[in-house]
């Protein structure tokens, strides 16, 4: 492959592209993501977080790259193919290459206006139901086709959430891309932190890049690591629980998500963003910051008060009580019976609850296949002490208004 092009970046340094990558980079839905932030609102909280979508796909393609290079550097290439079921030639290296490359610049294709705060409101689905469907916007399946049929057909293969019985070499790329342990939680962690200023989201990207690798479990063929990467993966998943924790859970940022996700509803017409792509693609974070702007402006707006506690930093603030339990369905209806009490003697304080339901994938983590020195394969949950322990219970909190919104 000839990476003739290449773009800095804050994390990665140098980003390289193949002319031939620069139609779908140049793509009216590729530069869309430019507009889009990576963490909605949280600039709100931590000022540095204005990064976005794009240059987390340019980040999540090269990681994607290093891995992959570095997987043919230590196992060879007739050894890499083989565990893939691939025909062993340079051709077919360079095809998985390519394919890999486009599944991480597009993975993120579909996010709505402010990422996953939104999400709720597309028309299908999750994010990557309408990442799916753009696949077909005309720039970015003739890129995809100009690289050759095989690879579109990959790419579309990879990214159809849906399809779970791939062949080896496509569900290795998706595992390598989308998996646990893949490049794109490992651009996110290491970019969030980057923007956000922390450290909590640090971990020994190197080392992980040097171990890990295909290997065939009784699920098929999966993205493991050797034994030898071990400590960096617990330091993977305990940097993915401190970014929840600390960052993506901060409990400013969840009320703003609150109420954007309230002024959008009041909002759009029929509650939800447009189901056709090219409309869709229409919607980006600087629309939704003008109708914001507009409505604060306006007390006859629909969602004026959303907007003015947004653009004027009048959100709702928390109680000081934190409601655990050990189910989500547990904490949502002890709120809202502490909701409908305060309802009923301070109504101006218009209560609003807010539910944290911890995210599956921190449990499942623990799945990653290990090989040992003596060519056993264990999980990461049967190695590490740390890993199965890492677990945020469902709570929530009661956000209220300090005083009535003026009209």
């Amino acid at each position: 492959m000839n990476f003739s092009e290449a773009v800095r970046d804050p994390v990665h340094g140098m980003i390289r592209l193949e002319r031939c990558d620069l139609d779908i980079v140049d793509s009216a839905p590729v530069q869309r993501l430019r507009n889009i932030r990576q963490l909605g609102l949280t600039d709100r909280v931590y000022p540095g977080a204005c990064h976005n979508r794009f240059e987390h796909a340019l980040g999540t393609m090269e990681v994607t790259t290093r891995l992959v290079e570095e997987m043919k550097s230590r196992l060879g290439l007739d050894e890499l193919l083989r565990s893939l079921g691939s025909a062993v030639s340079e051709q077919s290296y360079i095809k998985l290459l390519r394919i890999s490359r486009m599944v991480a610049l597009l993975h993120d294709l579909g996010h709505p206006p402010f990422s996953h705060v939104t999400e709720r409101l597309l028309p299908r689905g999750m994010h990557e139901e309408m990442s799916l469907a753009l696949l077909e916007h005309p720039q970015i399946r003739n890129g995809l086709k100009s690289l050759g049929e095989e690879i579109w057909q990959s790419v579309v293969q990879v990214m159809d959430p849906a399809l779970e019985d791939l062949p080896s070499h496509l569900r290795f790329i998706r595992s390598l891309v989308c998996g646990e342990f893949g490049s794109d939680r490992m651009d996110y962690l290491l970019r969030d932190a980057h923007h956000v200023g922390v450290e909590y989201g640090a971990f020994d990207l190197p080392r992980i890049q040097h171990t890990l690798r295909p290997l065939e479990t009784d699920q098929g063929v999966q993205l493991g690591i050797e034994h030898g990467g071990l400590l960096a993966a617990e330091g993977l998943q305990w940097a993915r629980f401190s970014m929840f924790t600390q960052v993506y859970f901060h409990r400013t940022r969840r009320i703003l998500d609150l109420h954007l996700v309230d002024f959008l509803v009041r909002t759009l017409e029929q509650r939800r963003y447009p189901e056709e792509p090219d409309e869709y693609l229409r919607w980006d974070d600087i629309r939704v910051l003008q109708m914001l702007r507009e409505a604060d402006l306006d007390p006859s707006h629909p969602a004026h008060a959303s907007a003015r506690r947004i653009i004027r930093r009048q959100q709702h603030r928390p109680l000081p009580e934190v409601v655990e339990g050990e189910d989500v369905e547990d904490v949502a209806d002890r709120l809202a019976a502490r909701v409908r009490e305060i309802r009923d003697h301070e109504p101006l304080k218009d209560p609003v609850a807010d539910v944290v339901s911890p995210p599956p994938a921190l449990s499942r983590g623990g799945d990653l296949p290990i090989l040992l020195e003596n060519g056993e394969i264990r999980r990461l949950s049967q190695l590490s002490s740390l890993v199965g322990r890492l677990r945020v219970k469902p709570h929530g909190r009661i956000y209220c208004a300090q005083v009535a919104v003026q009209q």
